[in-house]
């Protein structure tokens, strides 16, 4: 792993910086630009989550100060991934399958490959392309854990039984009743009762 800092200008003449290189892994880099991006969708996913604004900031300190480290991790799993020649296409395909199937749920112009590719990019602030190689690094990483790392852990049922019997508590659970579907009955010349009535239900 080498780690390169630097710039790029667009004229020796009229220097412009383009971006900034921060790190190196195995041919590819990490620049300051893709760390920004990546602080700025936890961002986002933070506001979605209705986050607070100190809750944000505590959050926000504790990723910038992992974030470089982290990306380096991810990169060795995908570089990985590509040594084992993991193919995770058809879980790539069918995840954005189910994300269209959503979006069609509520906008059905979605069906149209154009306009969700569109409508990827306005909710990722990433192109559809972009947005799709991040999934599939994404996957392989995941995968890379899963058969390098989990997969090879072992443990003896003595030792399992030793950690049960050594924290039995937690694996008692009261009796609870859980709900997975609640129907409610809609008039279909008006289904905004049945719709109010069913959100007031989730809430």
């Amino acid at each position: 792993m080498l780690f390169v800092l630097g710039s790029a200008c667009l004229a020796a003449d009229n220097p412009a910086v383009v971006d900034q290189i921060v790190a190196k892994v195995n041919g590819d880099i990490v620049s300051q630009d893709e760390l920004q991006r990546l602080v700025r969708e936890r961002t986002a996913e933070l506001k979605q989550q209705g986050a607070t604004s100190l809750q944000m900031q505590q959050t926000l300190d504790e990723v910038e100060k992992n974030l470089l480290r982290d990306r380096i991790d991810n990169l060795l799993l995908i570089s990985r991934g590509k040594e084992l020649q993991l193919n995770v296409d058809s879980e790539v395909n069918k995840q954005l399958a189910d994300i269209q199937r959503r979006a069609v749920s509520q906008d059905k112009s979605l069906a149209d490959p154009e306009k969700f590719q569109a409508f990827v990019k306005e909710q990722t602030g990433q192109s559809y392309e972009d947005y799709k190689a991040d999934m599939k690094n994404t996957l392989s990483a995941q995968r890379v854990v899963r058969e390098e790392v989990s997969g090879k852990i072992k443990f003896k049922r003595e030792e399992l039984q030793a950690y049960y019997d050594a924290h039995h508590d937690q694996f008692q659970r009261e009796e609870r009743i859980f709900l997975r579907e609640i129907l409610v009955a809609a008039n279909p010349d008006n289904t905004s009762i049945a719709e109010k009535k069913a959100k007031d239900l989730v809430a």
